[in-house]
């Protein structure tokens, strides 16, 4: 069921000192994590994006195709691992993937075991590796553990696959990008996408300005405690005593997280030194290997979640209106097989990727009434980015104005009232509002407003707060 918290620590009670100090820590946690993206991963990320961009997707784009339309691979796909026809154009890139990182990953740890230690070069090789050109790698492994984790159990996959193996994506081979077992099949599916980004998400960003980096940065420390598998395992464990689904994440999550925190370090470290690498050496190379992938996404995910969640609007009845709240990039840079729709993705989930272009033709009346947060021709880290750092200019360059009626400056305008406002502040949210809403959820249903917890703790995310900087709406509670 939906949850009733995002934030995974409840402080309750507490004076304006100990709130200030807590959100300062917060503060700071973001900056690590924010200039150690800068150190290890901005320029894997930027130079082979460049690089892919104006040169090397016209030569790796060729190779990829030829591979992938060939059509006895695809049916030896349809036939023997995927049980929907539609998953085949999976098949050629997740081999390649897979390919890469378990190449790179036996090489780390044939150096480690034969010199002791990991040279600064072959970490860097490893990173630029781990993301690939274009940001392929990384993107196509958060794609395809995102898509498992939709179909949970397995059920991309034929059964002998999927009875046996599981998610491999999700639950194995995520275990090199940072991704805790279970964490898309739990708290994605039955959290981010029963609330929609509303509050109670992990994923909640309305209480802080997307416009403003020094807020971006407490923004970063909620993703990577969510990354953690610890914020979403505090909301099942509240539900689980009334909810089965609820109970039934919590033990899975919670298995998750005893693989990538216990088990895996420890088989990891014991191997390497019984093996002859010291201690030191030993939880360098875990540090590198495990660790870094996992702090990279979680900096990577809350920038590009910017893009995806940051802006918002009410209608007339105070709910949030979807085709603003999430949005979509026409005609992208870099999309992954229909990454780029966020708004379908959150509200029409049974459309797949193959099939969006018919889906956003059916959608452009409400696009037009409701002048939509749709771009075209940019990816989602660069919506994000040109957000941050008030780039409105370049940002309405992009924009789709289905209407015909908006000017520069009134989509300019526009964009930046919405990136700006915000249901509460972010002291608000996390130290009056989520320590308080399974009460407020409980009120409504005593009230009648609500049949279940559930379902009010739904409407409660779904539904406006009173908000700061730029719009009003009825209150709910």
């Amino acid at each position: 069921g939906a949850g009733s918290g995002g934030a995974g620590l409840r402080f309750p009670h507490l004076s304006k000192a100990q709130r200030n100090l807590i959100i300062a820590i917060r503060y700071a946690l973001g900056v690590i994590l924010m200039l150690n993206f800068a150190v290890f991963w901005m320029l894997p990320i930027g130079l082979q994006g460049q690089a892919w961009r104006h040169g090397m997707k016209n030569v790796l784009s060729p190779v990829f195709q030829a591979f992938d339309s060939y059509q006895p691979i695809r049916r030896f796909a349809s036939s023997w691992i995927y049980s929907k026809e539609v998953h085949t154009d999976y098949f050629v890139q997740a081999v390649f993937v897979a390919a890469s990182s378990l190449s790179m990953i036996a090489l780390l740890f044939y150096w480690q075991l034969t010199y002791g230690s990991l040279p600064l070069w072959l970490i860097l090789l490893n990173n630029c590796a781990w993301v690939g050109f274009g940001g392929r790698g990384m993107g196509a492994a958060y794609t395809y553990a995102h898509q498992e984790g939709h179909r949970k159990g397995g059920k991309t996959y034929h059964p002998w696959i999927g009875n046996s193996i599981g998610n491999i994506w999700e639950n194995w081979m995520g275990l090199l990008y940072g991704n805790v077992p279970y964490n898309f099949s739990t708290s994605h599916v039955f959290l981010h996408h029963r609330l929609n980004a509303g509050k109670g998400d992990p994923f909640y960003m309305w209480d802080v300005d997307r416009t403003s980096f020094s807020d971006f940065m407490l923004y970063a420390h909620r993703i990577f405690v969510y990354m953690t598998g610890y914020s979403s395992l505090v909301v099942f464990a509240e539900m689980a005593p009334t909810n089965k689904t609820a109970k039934d994440n919590y033990y899975l999550l919670r298995r998750g997280m005893f693989v990538f925190w216990v088990l895996l370090p420890a088989a990891v470290l014991t191997f390497l030194v019984c093996n002859g690498s010291s201690v030191i050496s030993a939880l360098t190379f875990y540090l590198f290997v495990f660790l870094e992938p996992l702090c990279c996404m979680s900096f990577f995910l809350a920038l590009i979640n910017v893009s995806f969640h940051g802006f918002i609007e009410f209608d007339s009845t105070g709910r949030h209106i979807p085709c603003i709240n999430s949005d979509t990039i026409i005609d992208g840079r870099d999309d992954c097989y229909g990454e780029d729709d966020h708004m379908a993705h959150h509200y029409y989930t049974a459309v797949s990727h193959r099939d969006l272009k018919a889906h956003q033709e059916t959608q452009k009346a409400e696009w037009i009434k409701h002048h939509a947060s749709v771009f075209k021709k940019l990816s989602h880290i660069e919506v994000s980015i040109f957000m941050l750092f008030n780039l409105w200019d370049k940002l309405a360059e992009h924009y789709v104005d289905y209407s015909g009626k908006l000017s520069r400056g009134e989509v300019i305008a526009m964009l930046k009232a919405r990136a700006q406002r915000k249901e509460m502040t972010y002291e608000e949210y996390e130290f009056d509002f989520l320590p308080t809403i399974r009460q407020r959820a409980e009120a409504l249903v005593t009230k009648g407003a609500c049949v279940s917890v559930e379902q009010a703790l739904k409407e409660i995310a779904h539904t406006n707060h009173p908000v700061h900087q730029g719009g009003g709406g009825k209150k709910v509670l």
